[in-house]
């Protein structure tokens, strides 16, 4: 595509195209100078789009561009999709074993880490200075602790306990946000109060993540948000974090609901039985290994 000719497009030109380009889960590295000549459009909806579009493709030369971007853009909207489109490197480092010495040869090469650690360390390093920054604006900062969220580490699992007891309610919904994405059990106990919580942002937050951690003791309170809640769109990430807490009810629940009048609300239900699915056999596999091993065994 030319990318020179894409430029001179109107802006529901591009915007359709940038949408195209979103939802394909197909990688297509050709998509990338696109992408990056529209980060200068002058419409932001198109930065916007522009930014998000780079999240499938974490490619370290960006990496100066998107902080450029998440410090200085004249609009608040695409700051923040610089900010969230940062975490795709973060995800990256934190996926990455940059710890193993694999030598030389066929196999050192096909083990090397996609993105640098140099790199991820100047991401991480740039969003908790970000993060701590309170000149930028707080809808901004608390981004910033979303996309740190796929860490693990001492420090940033400080920083999301911090952001939970933050005076601002704002603050307290990105670090639930987090909470989902750290995959950490520490959790458990505030996840399970939040999913009562009456401010539908908090509540719908601690659903997706009761999801995220797998939180079998969440199951319960998910089968009556669904079947109680008028709020559609909780109900559907109850329906779907149902899929992998599991318990006794999910099954039946989640069967009764292909059936449902709404459309959207059956094909969010199958999806959700196939991962309960798909959860229930790695659980069945993983009881078989310890079987084999013995009680014994302690994982790490």
């Amino acid at each position: 595509m030319d990318v020179e000719k894409v430029k001179q497009w109107s802006k529901e030109d591009k915007l359709r195209l940038l949408d195209k380009i979103v939802n394909d889960y197909e990688y297509d590295e050709s998509n990338v100078p696109l992408l990056e000549a529209l980060l200068d459009d002058e419409d932001p909806q198109v930065r916007e789009m522009a930014v998000r579009g780079l999240w499938d493709y974490p490619e370290p030369h960006l990496i100066d561009r998107l902080e450029e971007i998440a410090l200085h853009d004249a609009v608040e909207e695409v700051r923040r999709q610089a900010l969230l489109t940062l975490g795709r490197f973060i995800y990256e480092g934190e996926e990455s074993d940059y710890e193993t010495d694999w030598g030389e040869g066929v196999l050192a090469e096909a083990m090397k880490p996609e993105l640098p650690l140099e790199d991820f360390l100047r991401v991480k390093n740039f969003l908790l200075s970000f993060f701590r920054d309170e000149r930028h604006p707080l809808d901004l900062r608390r981004y910033a602790l979303e996309s740190l969220g796929f860490l693990s580490d001492q420090e940033v699992l400080d920083l999301i306990e911090a952001a939970y007891n933050h005076p601002d309610r704002r603050m307290k919904i990105s670090a639930i946000f987090a909470m989902g994405r750290s995959g950490h059990r520490r959790w458990r106990s505030i996840i399970l109060k939040e999913l009562r919580n009456p401010d539908g942002d908090i509540r719908y937050e601690a659903v997706r993540a009761a999801g995220e951690l797998y939180l079998s003791e969440a199951s319960p309170i998910l089968v009556e948000i669904i079947e109680n809640e008028e709020d559609k769109d909780l109900r559907m990430e109850a329906i779907w974090a149902l899929g992998k807490t599991g318990g006794k009810e999910a099954r039946r629940v989640l069967t009764e609901l292909r059936d449902d009048p709404d459309k959207d609300i059956r094909e969010v239900a199958e999806a959700a039985l196939e991962e309960l699915e798909l959860t229930e056999m790695l659980d069945a596999d993983t009881s078989t290994l310890l079987d084999y091993l013995g009680e014994d065994f302690i994982w790490g």
